[in-house]
């Protein structure tokens, strides 16, 4: 696991903020312990998934629900929550479901509620880079996992 820091120039007034980036292994089952503490502190973590790189956060905090939105431009109701177990899915909001990427699912595990999340740009596909979503999202977000390209490949149809 490798760890650095962007920091991005804009044209808003305020002082640009660092965005923490993990490098983290695709194939391996495990979250970074910062994961959860960001999560846990109401902040913004970018992560891969089997379809690309979503920005999610604790689904249990309104504010960082709150802070997901006004970041992304999502709404409440478009948000897709993420949890450990199917049974979780009972009862949820939103569209519930549990990740199969090994990263995805170690993070929501590892956490301490469900998590909402979203792609970068709402009603577009997940982003197949984690650069991409902090192009779209600068600083607005407090952390990235990135595991590389994510490939999605279209599915072969049997001939």
């Amino acid at each position: 696991m490798s760890y650095y820091h962007l920091s991005f120039e804009t044209g808003l007034t305020r002082e640009p903020q660092p965005v923490s980036i993990i490098r983290v292994d695709p194939t391996e089952s495990a979250a970074p312990r910062k994961a959860f503490e960001v999560l846990r502190a109401g902040g913004l973590v970018v992560f891969p998934t089997e379809d690309g790189y979503l920005v999610g956060c604790s689904a249990a905090d309104p504010l960082a629900v709150k802070r997901l939105c006004e970041a992304t431009g999502a709404t409440v109701g478009s948000l897709t929550t993420l949890v450990a177990r199917r049974e979780q899915t009972l009862g949820a909001p939103n569209v519930a479901r549990v990740p199969r990427h090994p990263v995805a699912l170690a993070l929501v595990q590892g956490a301490d509620a469900p998590l909402a999340a979203t792609p970068s740009v709402p009603g577009d596909r997940p982003a197949p880079t984690a650069q991409q979503v902090v192009f779209h999202l600068g600083d607005a977000v407090d952390l990235v996992l990135d595991a590389g390209v994510m490939n999605r490949q279209p599915t072969a149809s049997a001939a």
